[in-house]
């Protein structure tokens, strides 16, 4: 066992109380521990001559519980117990007023005593902290025989035979597939609040580009089943599962979203919402906090209880029972990951190679709150074992791993980042909760200002026992010899540009404190895929790209937004837009999937907006079809004034003033064309279903003649795949 010391960053009779208050639970715990027998378990508690005592001294209390609930009774007692019920109720006994608080305690107890109940429920929760807390705060030396090792990984940004065949894989793994999003989290640092009532918000109201972040990953399921329909001909509905949480009103406004949207034009059954329970927040002297007298301060218990929850919510078999065999799960804060083929080649990977578990990885930037994957190495009594893991930021320290950069010139980490970006095959999860129901337990602890004792409002570092749903790779560990060799273990990790991977809205910007993790830097690494696409794929002249600095004074020098559907491969999007110019201040907004552009220039703004962007909707659903809008422009010139230079244009929301613009809305199954012609001025074309707009140049003078569209739509486009592993995509013109 390695040696271990309290370190000098808490006084002796603090890290003292707290070994006291761990022995007393201990002595308990393991009579109680993985015992599910609440019966049993009241009994015991009755026993212990603290709560014996306790109750004596306040009898209304007692008469009161009695007629609880058993487990009601059971999470009370052990609320009791551990020492809390004083630090929020103080010594008296129950007054009649005190009977509705200690009614919503008892509700917030309960899930705590359900949710825990593997580990001993609400004693278990406390215990489990206590060990943290008193582990945090100790001097740790590491085992010498335990080893951290940087993976490689499948590395996409290599044009390989494997990373193409990764892909196409990953299309047709699209019928295999689910999805699951954690959606819960309390987005504290993002501040985000409703414009007109000023409540506080969860992460998954944030509008970036001008829809939720949750609409946004709707959109890239949508484009990967639409790829799959046109390759195919066959139409796949991906199974959504989230988790959400009571924080914030969280787990209402998902609701809300989902409606609101009309379930995304999506089948009501594809969707299933399940809610994780709060969890108490305790300071570093073990003490839980309040919010405001009697009441207690809960936070979600990180992402990590979405395999428990997802699993006793009847999540799993419900996927199984649609056909589903793997799992990609990603977090709502991050809009870049659906770029081009990342989530496809995760996908194709784990499938074609078999594996249980897998991580879509990137460069992690040192310094930052971002956890790393590593190859876990450790050999006890000759034997070795090694998984492919994760260890979160806030654990560098006790694991002894220094948060260096690979060389001086850069600010990249050794480790590639973890992105809780995910692949999982459902059946092998099953066995994995078996081994670690609650993974990648930790506390960190941040400050924050409370109401956390009798003593009234205070300022005190606070945390609560956090769940780590990447973690769960741990009981993927397997015996391997002196060598071992990444590719034999049961979990892989895929690796790529940072700036197609992760770009997670986190916190609110603050001028001088710099992009990372706000919504700002998230919309300038998306104008850098933009950038990417267009200059080295599609063949456009640009503006020169600002850096961060100018980007923030001046704001982005061009804007091309597109609904994923065009591609989401840039291997597609670039057979269907070809050669052009963005000039300054320019901007290009497609939400348009059949669309054939050649040498197109534009000064200003060109939106396309087709009603039908993938097919037809009825009755409140989106039916994948050839009766799409569609839009054809060769040899055109935009010119117009384009975007204000409003100081109230909030550029990542999409919320943009525009003294002129060219806007083309597609009604129903219709078409736009337009060649060798220049539009200059302030446009505004609707074209009707059942027709074709065409623009064409008689003298000095552009004029739009309407046309009648062919009864039988014909595919816009014909996609194949090539016996190269890629797609083809190929214009398939009426006559």
């Amino acid at each position: 066992m390695p040696e271990s010391k309290i370190s000098t960053s808490i006084d002796q009779k603090a890290a003292n109380d707290l070994v006291s208050q761990l022995k007393m639970i201990s002595s308990l715990f393991f009579k109680i521990s993985n015992s599910t027998d609440l019966e049993r378990k009241e009994k015991i508690l009755d026993e212990q001559t603290s709560l014996v005592f306790f109750f004596l001294q306040k009898p209304n209390l007692y008469s009161w519980i009695q007629k609880k609930e058993l487990t009601d009774r059971v999470a009370l007692k052990s609320f009791v117990f551990i020492d809390q019920y004083e630090n929020v109720f103080g010594h008296k006994d129950l007054s009649e007023h005190e009977h509705q608080a200690l009614d919503q305690i008892l509700l917030e107890l309960s899930q705590v005593e359900k949710f825990y109940d593997q580990i001993g429920g609400v004693i278990g929760y406390h215990k489990e902290c206590l060990e943290l807390i008193l582990e945090q705060q100790t001097d740790k030396v590491q085992q010498k025989d335990l080893l951290y090792i940087a993976p490689k990984g499948l590395d996409l940004t290599q044009d390989s035979k494997l990373v193409k065949e990764s892909i196409i894989e990953g299309i047709k793994s699209q019928t295999l597939l689910s999805e699951l999003y954690p959606v819960g989290g309390a987005a504290d640092r993002l501040n985000l609040q409703d414009e007109k009532t000023h409540f506080d918000l969860p992460a998954a109201r944030l509008e970036f580009l001008g829809r939720t972040l949750l609409e946004g990953i709707i959109r890239d399921v949508f484009a990967r089943e639409y790829l799959y329909f046109k390759i195919f001909g066959e139409r796949i509905t991906i199974p959504i599962a989230l988790m959400t949480s009571e924080e914030k009103n969280n787990h209402r406004l998902i609701l809300d979203i989902i409606s609101e949207n009309q379930f995304f034009l999506r089948p009501k059954d594809s969707f299933k919402v399940f809610s994780q329970p709060l969890v108490p927040t305790f300071t570093e002297d073990g003490k839980w906090c309040l919010k405001e007298p009697m009441k207690l301060l809960l936070k979600p218990g990180g992402h990590g209880a979405i395999w428990k929850l997802a699993s006793e919510n009847g999540v799993f078999g419900w996927m199984e029972q649609k056909g589903k065999k793997v799992m990609l799960i990603r977090q709502i804060n991050n809009p870049v990951a659906g770029v081009d083929f990342g989530l496809l080649a995760l996908v194709g990977y784990g499938v074609k190679q078999k594996k249980k578990f897998g991580f879509a990885s990137c460069p992690r930037r040192i310094k930052t709150a971002e956890g790393m994957n590593i190859i876990k190495y450790s050999k006890q009594n000759d034997v070795g074992t090694a998984a492919l893991s994760n260890i979160e930021y806030c654990d560098f320290e006790k694991y002894g791993i220094e948060d260096a950069a690979k060389s001086a010139n850069e600010p990249y980490s050794i480790f590639p980042s973890n992105t809780n970006i995910l692949f999982s095959h459902l059946a092998s999860m099953k066995n994995a909760l078996g081994k670690i129901p609650f993974p990648g337990k930790l506390v960190n602890f941040k400050p924050i200002d409370i109401y956390h004792s009798q003593l009234g409002s205070v300022k005190a570092k606070v945390a609560r026992l956090e769940l780590l749903m990447q973690n769960i790779a741990d009981a993927f560990e397997v015996e391997v010899n002196e060598e071992i060799k990444e590719e034999e273990l049961p979990s892989f990790l895929t690796f790529n540009q940072r700036h197609k991977t992760i770009s997670p809205t986190k916190k609110q910007f603050v001028p001088g404190s710099g992009l990372v993790e706000t919504a700002v830097g998230c919309f300038y690494d998306y104008l850098k895929n933009a950038k990417e696409l267009l200059e080295n794929f599609c063949f456009f002249k640009l503006p020169h790209f600002p850096q961060e600095e100018n980007f923030l004074s001046l704001g982005p020098s061009f804007i091309f937004l597109y609904h994923p559907a065009l591609g989401p491969l840039y291997s597609v999007i670039c057979q269907k837009i070809k050669n052009g110019r963005l000039f300054d201040g320019a901007e290009l907004q497609l939400e348009i999937a059949d669309v054939y552009m050649e040498n197109i220039s534009i000064e200003g703004s060109l939106l396309i907006h087709a009603k039908n962007l993938m097919g037809e909707q009825k009755e409140g659903a989106l039916y994948f079809s050839n009766q799409t809008g569609r839009a054809i422009l060769k040899n055109v010139k935009i010119k117009n004034k384009g975007i204000t230079q409003a100081s109230h244009n909030v550029f990542w929301k999409n919320k943009l003033d525009r003294e002129e613009s060219c806007f083309i809305y597609l009604e129903g199954y219709s078409e736009f064309v337009a060649e060798n012609v220049v539009l200059d001025g302030d446009y505004y074309i609707v074209v009707k279903d059942g027709e074709r707009v065409v623009a064409y140049k008689d003298g000095d003078e552009v004029l739009f003649r309407k046309e009648l569209m062919s009864k039988e739509a014909r595919a816009f486009f014909n996609y194949k795949i090539k016996e190269d592993k890629e797609v083809i995509v190929e214009l398939n013109q009426e006559p």
